[in-house]
């Protein structure tokens, strides 16, 4: 072989060696350029994250504020209610004489008290009544009705009903319409917050019921928009 074909071959070779070391640093720089965009995105992400984190967590306290709130109105609100509820009843049984049923509701009042002092006196007779004044025709006929004969003493100023006593004095029961309510309150305060916390869970449900039906029906107009 000449000694310019031996320069020729070497002069190639060289170039090949240099092309692919050209080709290895390329693709080094780009992996290197793909690692480090990949780092600063998540060095961003990150840096975002820790700088949010405080915004969300004042976030939820405002939430949980307003929740509370939000119950204790709605609280406020049930009691409002279930007080006019009572104060509607309280009037209605100061009134209670003037309704038509009362001589019925009087003398289920005058079969409790008894019932209640069953065996509390060895005789009937020992047994004292005590009533309103108002009440002295309609109870005496009552009493005459079921066949008693009691010593009834007219000393209360009530919404109507009676007081029950033993002829030792032991046995008291308090059979007027007033005691008959404020006994009955707790039960009717629980009954009537119950009742009014299932109507708006109820109205709430019918709400979002509603809300579901207009979003279906918006999103069907929108789509017979397309065809």
């Amino acid at each position: 072989m000449s000694l310019q074909a031996i320069l020729d071959a070497v002069r190639t070779s060289g170039h090949a060696q240099l092309r692919d070391l050209e080709v290895n640093a390329d693709t080094q720089v780009r992996e290197i350029l793909a690692n480090a965009g990949a780092e600063a995105q998540k060095a961003r992400e990150e840096a975002c994250a820790r700088a949010s984190a405080p915004a969300g967590r004042e976030r939820a306290r405002i939430l949980h504020r307003a929740h509370l709130e939000g119950l204790r109105i709605l609280g406020n609100v049930r009691e409002d209610l279930v007080n006019a509820a009572l104060d509607q009843t309280r009037g209605r049984l100061a009134n209670a004489r003037n309704e038509y049923s009362y001589p019925l509701v009087l003398r289920s009042l005058v079969e409790e008290a008894l019932a209640e002092l069953d065996g509390s006196a060895e005789q009937d007779r020992g047994i004292q009544l005590r009533a309103d004044p108002r009440d002295q025709a309609l109870l005496s006929r009552i009493l005459s009705d079921m066949g008693l004969v009691f010593q009834v003493q007219y000393v209360l100023n009530c919404w109507g009903g009676l007081t029950a006593q033993s002829e030792d004095g032991q046995v008291v029961v308090v059979n007027t319409l007033e005691a008959r309510l404020e006994r009955a309150i707790p039960y009717l305060r629980r009954f009537l917050a119950a009742g009014y916390e299932d109507e708006q869970n109820g109205e709430e449900a019918c709400t979002e019921m509603g809300e579901e039906r207009l979003a279906m029906t918006q999103t069907k107009a929108q789509s017979n928009d397309w065809f």
